[in-house]
């Protein structure tokens, strides 16, 4: 990818801190890969995330998790077997989630990185990058408001409208967007 891309691109990477499975990738196996990609120099940054899709989907999202919309876009019998299964764990919501996790790897890495989960407020920004973040990445909230970042530049007191009750995900079968949001108003 270096080659074909040269000093022009950054090249990122996102990358599991834990999976949240039984089986699966931990913190201290995800911080040795990491330093092992920081050796080599093959990313210029890392983002870090965390959860299965397939296996645990709430762990990387946090909040309610919308059973019953899941199960409504899918055919009889599995949405029966979508809102009886406890594939669709719940876990509490709080503002940047990941950050606790996100921790140990800014400790062990010089290497630039992206904090994402639950990021929504001009003060979670500024700390994340005083701690030593080099971005942040913003996904939910900006689906409810795509201009966020803009008003948060005009009014750093801006709070995002996003109320992450995770109703969004199930759209990603027939167009990724905000539930609560009619087509051209927030």
């Amino acid at each position: 990818m270096r080659d074909a891309v040269g000093g022009r691109l950054a090249i990122t990477a996102k990358l599991n801190m834990d999976d949240g499975v039984r089986g699966g990738f931990w913190l201290d196996e995800s911080i040795q890969v990491a330093q092992w990609l920081e050796a080599d120099g093959s990313v210029d940054a890392l983002e870090l995330t965390a959860g299965s899709s397939l296996l645990n989907p709430m762990y990387l999202f946090t909040g309610d998790a919308p059973v019953r919309e899941f199960a409504a876009q899918f055919p009889q019998p599995m949405r029966l077997a979508i809102r009886g299964s406890r594939f669709l764990r719940s876990y509490p919501y709080q503002e940047a989630y990941l950050l606790d996790r996100a921790r140990q790897f800014r400790a062990a890495l010089k290497l630039p990185l992206i904090l994402l989960g639950g990021i929504t407020r001009k003060e979670t920004m500024d700390m994340a990058m005083a701690e030593g973040f080099a971005f942040v990445a913003l996904a939910r909230a900006l689906l409810r408001e795509p201009d966020l970042v803009q008003r948060i530049q005009s009014d750093p007191r801006t709070r995002s409208l996003c109320i992450h009750c995770n109703k969004c995900m199930p759209t990603i079968y027939s167009g990724t967007r905000c539930v609560l949001v009619s087509p051209g108003r927030t």
